[in-house]
């Protein structure tokens, strides 16, 4: 008798476990999902503030402007009436396809954006002869 009842008592709790796992587990999967907006490249356009690098002279609280030009790419310029503004606008190819992040490399340069820290880095390249090339550091505002 001592056998059945320890046995009833066994299954009933492994019951109870498998129960609780199974209602514990199921959650709503939108609960994972970061907010819609984090999953386009929208996230990473804006006004930015930080230091530009522009043939080895350092330009502090420089800012530049990040637009969206289409799904996949950004358009990065300088402030106009700076002295930084001879540094040339780039539209470059950009994805966010993690959603912790929007980055991109092609021949007009590089682009990384950190959703996190609201911190970018551009490096341009040079596609023309009379192109100013720049690298910038710096965060959104």
């Amino acid at each position: 008798m001592k056998v059945i009842g320890i046995s009833k008592l066994m299954s009933s709790f492994f019951l109870m476990l498998v129960v609780g796992n199974i209602f514990f587990s199921c959650k709503n999967s939108d609960d994972d999902d970061p907010a819609p907006a984090q999953h386009g490249i929208d996230i990473a356009t804006g006004t930015f503030k930080g230091t530009m690098k522009i043939e080895g002279v350092d330009y502090y609280n420089a800012i530049v402007n990040v637009s969206k030009i289409d799904d996949s790419h950004v358009k990065v310029q300088p402030k106009g009436g700076e002295a930084y503004s001879v540094a040339t606008p780039k539209t470059i190819n950009v994805s966010n396809s993690a959603g912790v992040g929007v980055s991109g490399s092609d021949s007009q340069g590089n682009f990384n954006y950190i959703i996190s820290t609201k911190s970018l880095q551009i490096y341009t390249q040079k596609t023309a002869e009379s192109d100013v090339r720049f690298y910038f550091e710096g965060e959104k505002q």
